[in-house]
């Protein structure tokens, strides 16, 4: 029998083989290519990590920081843990919570030691610490903007990149490496191109672009009149294999009370306190409309609203060219406006939805009209946030007429000499402090007189009183330009009434006349006072030429600026009131926990064009009209002003 032999699946063999290689060089590729996409997703992952780490210690930082330069302030810089930078750092550090993370001795039990992390450092709070540090790598300190770390500032890494230097005494600048400095004695040190006003007149408030940040108490870019303190530090982000370092620019924008309308209580835009509407021919507003809590009822020209904790509006309102309606900070209506306008800045924002942004009104409420106590010395923090310390003159009441008649009789004035000491003068009736009925009372800038409700008051002339400083060895209202009335402690007899908060109707007032001219102010004229204050007649009605170098344009329309700030502010003596106008900006003291105002007497909830007679009327509204606008330059500032602090943190980004 014969055998047939089978060797066809010898032929095939060939191309099993290919075909096998074929299936298996595909799954190496699918099994490579796996490997690269959960290589792809644990960067993706890990880098997400490090962004979430990075946001919640960035907004900890800001959350932290105000507090501690407060502190600084108010024990006049002296050295102290509490405050320190190594404080600030390991208190945001534990708010944060960036050192929630295993321990090394479950890392190493889980074989992951040579993993990448997305903790900030290490696993402890001092060990994170020690990863924050300053550009030039020392833990516990940052590299302050100042001229004395200029050379660090002029590496490639960073020209360009940086803001403006500042200068001051070495000491401070120092000091500032370790614990923050907020001082006047911070001042900018040359002429950036992005200062538009002269640091030889206005070195320590500036105009400066406003950054580029969701909360718009102004426009992004747009010029406004501030001082940028601001402080450099480098964070590494990973572990001590494996790490990513990135530099930050720590801001505080200290920023004078500059727009239209702005408190730090609820204010309500739009009506009356009787019901009656603004009306659009008599009321218009440029620029921003601030308040811790804003009610609006129309805008009358106003370009952007900038809230605190909340803005309500009635009906909606048109801004930048978009609707605005009471949903604007809802889920998907914000996001909506900003794709609408291609930009985060939208014209009505609140500062508690800004991210690493903080928005802090100095709100000092009536202690801004009250200076403390000469022992112990008044702290840096007291100087810088209450207005009567600002003030060069003070005008105390020491004797009146009686206990029952507080119409003073003797009066103390100091003021400031032309090289900066102060002088002294006891003004007597019967002695040296004539009437105006009197030999040498035309000359007297300091009368008394009795309102059309009987009154007691102490009359300040204005237009009298750089004739009277220069017979006096004073120096002129360009420099004695702000002036702090107050009945007396220190040497005042049994005649003088302690004061009552708000001021009772026994208490002695304080009545502006002759102030249609103020030019002789040059620099502006402010006056500060717990007491009422009657406007007697018109006032700050004549233009002078704006100074040089300010930033102005040329023959723009200038006036001096000025201020009154006061517990409560009264319309004329009389009930009779002449159609009134107000023109420049309008400011509250009110805080959560006080109702004191400026250019007016309010409640928690201010009106601002709320204004009442010399008899304690409401000012008819038919009466009142109003041009407020925001400061549009340094030199536009009273001597006597709030400050706001606005704190920004952000990346220095590389090429």
């Amino acid at each position: 029998m014969k055998k047939r032999s089978n060797q066809s699946g010898f032929a095939a063999l060939p191309a099993v083989t290919v075909i096998a290689l074929l299936i298996t060089l595909s799954l190496i590729l699918l099994f490579s290519q796996m490997l690269l996409n959960q290589d792809k997703a644990a960067s993706f992952q890990l880098n997400l990590d490090y962004q979430q780490r990075e946001d919640v210690l960035m907004r900890a930082i800001v959350a932290i920081f105000p507090a501690k330069a407060i502190a600084c302030m108010k024990a006049n810089y002296a050295a102290s843990e509490e405050y320190s930078w190594k404080r600030i750092f390991s208190d945001s550090i534990t708010l944060s919570t960036v050192s929630e993370r295993l321990s090394p001795a479950l890392i190493e039990s889980l074989k992951l030691g040579t993993s990448r992390s997305a903790d900030v450092g290490g696993s402890t709070d001092t060990q994170i610490g020690s990863w924050i540090t300053s550009l030039s790598g020392v833990a516990n300190q940052v590299t302050p903007g100042s001229t004395s770390y200029s050379s660090i500032f002029s590496r490639s890494t960073f020209t360009g990149r940086v803001p403006p230097t500042l200068k001051m005494s070495q000491t401070l600048q120092d000091a500032d490496a370790i614990r923050p400095i907020i001082s006047t004695q911070k001042q900018y040190a040359t002429q950036d191109p992005s200062l538009l006003a002269s640091i030889s007149a206005y070195p320590v408030y500036n105009l400066i672009p406003y950054p580029n940040i969701r909360f718009g108490y102004t426009t992004p870019g747009q010029p406004f009149v501030a001082k940028r303190n601001w402080w450099a530090f480098t964070v590494n982000y990973g572990n001590s294999t494996r790490s990513t370092a990135k530099n930050y620019i720590l801001s505080l924008y200290e920023i004078p009370s500059q727009m239209a309308i702005e408190t730090s209580t609820l204010a309500t835009i739009g009506r009356f306190n009787d019901g009656t509407a603004w009306m659009s021919n008599q009321i218009s507003i440029d620029g921003t409309i601030y308040a811790k809590q804003l009610a609006v009822e129309g805008t009358f020209g106003a370009s952007r609203l900038a809230g605190g904790n909340s803005i309500n509006i009635t009906d909606s309102v048109t801004m930048g060219g978009l609707n605005i309606s009471n949903t604007f900070d809802s889920l998907g209506v914000r996001e909506q406006l900003q794709a609408d306008t291609r930009s985060d800045s939208l014209p009505v924002a609140l500062s508690a939805n800004s991210g690493r942004l903080a928005f802090l009104p100095i709100q000092a409420g009536t202690q801004f009209l009250q200076r403390p106590p000469s022992t112990p010395t008044p702290t840096e923090w007291q100087n810088y946030a209450i207005g009567a310390q600002k003030c060069a003159v003070t005008v105390e009441a020491l004797s009146m007429v009686s206990y029952a008649n507080q119409t003073p009789t003797r009066i103390r004035v100091r003021f400031l000499s032309p090289t900066g000491s102060t002088i002294e003068i006891s003004l007597t009736r019967g002695n040296n402090w004539p009437t105006i009925f009197e030999t040498g009372g035309n000359l007297m800038p300091f009368q008394t007189e009795l309102t059309s409700s009987n009154r007691a008051s102490i009359t300040f002339h204005s237009a009298l009183f750089n004739g009277w400083l220069e017979l006096n060895g004073g120096a002129s209202t360009s420099v004695n330009n702000s002036i702090y009335f107050i009945p007396g402690t220190t040497g005042a007899n049994s005649t003088v009434r302690v004061l009552s908060s708000p001021p009772a109707t026994e208490d002695m007032c304080v009545i502006v006349r002759s102030g249609k001219d103020l030019t002789t102010f040059s620099s502006g004229m402010s006056i500060v006072s717990p007491l009422r204050v009657y406007l007697g007649d018109d006032i700050n009605t004549t233009p002078m030429a704006a100074p040089a170098d300010s930033g102005l344009p040329t023959g723009a329309e200038f006036y001096p600026p000025m201020s009154i700030f006061a517990a409560e502010a009264r319309i004329g003596t009389t009930s009779f009131v002449r159609p009134l106008e107000v023109i420049g900006q309008l400011g509250n003291l009110g805080t959560s926990a006080t109702s004191a105002t400026s250019a007016t007497s309010g409640t928690t909830n201010w009106k601002p064009l709320d204004l009442k007679s010399g008899t304690d009327e409401s000012v008819h509204t038919d009466l009142i009209s109003a041009q407020l606008s925001p400061v549009r330059s340094p030199a536009e500032l009273p001597p006597v002003y709030q400050m706001s602090w606005l704190i920004v943190i952000e990346e220095i980004l590389q090429d």
